[in-house]
């Protein structure tokens, strides 16, 4: 008797943990989104000015069009976990999502990446200067995206591990 609530309760528990970390990854990624879009600076070096925007760089169109879509898969896979919990035959469908989710969260955040080590640091192999010299508050916010695109693929990647073991149990 004992183990056939504990089997009834856990899905429910799991759809709680499940709803809670799609909320917080979905909040994460807009999060993300949002400090790339908005960041923008003008800097003037030796009297030359220069505009440090996302849309320069291609990997930080690529981390915001990602992270749209990451928050438009995980809302998508919000109301799929729901179902999934109803009719055992979704789950695995759930989990190919979220891996897909959350395969994209990281080759986002780690083309971004890239380019924020090479705007701190620069290359001096290529000959490419480091500019966070000269647009401090540019580089805080790159960082600070980074930061929250980092959390949203943590959550994911919980999320794909939650979501693979429920799997192997319908």
């Amino acid at each position: 008797m004992m183990g056939a609530n504990d089997e009834r309760r856990t899905p429910l528990m799991n759809l709680g943990v499940q709803v809670s970390m799609r909320v917080l990854a979905i909040g994460t990624a807009l999060a993300s989104m949002g400090l790339t879009i908005t960041n923008h600076e003008v800097a003037s070096v030796y009297g030359i000015n220069f505009e440090a925007k996302y849309d320069y760089s291609s990997a930080f169109r690529y981390l915001v069009y990602a992270e749209i879509a990451i928050a438009g898969m995980t809302l998508f896979t919000l109301v799929w976990a729901y179902l999934a919990v109803r009719r055992r035959g979704l789950v695995f469908a759930l989990f190919f999502f979220d891996l897909l989710t959350t395969l994209t969260a990281i080759s986002a955040f780690s083309a971004a990446m890239s380019d924020g080590y090479i705007g701190k640091y620069g290359n001096t192999h290529a000959g490419w200067l480091p500019i966070c010299g000269y647009v401090h508050n540019y580089c805080n916010r790159v960082t600070l995206s980074l930061a929250l695109a980092f959390a949203s693929f943590l959550l994911l990647f919980i999320l794909t591990v939650l979501t693979a073991s429920a799997a192997r149990h319908f």
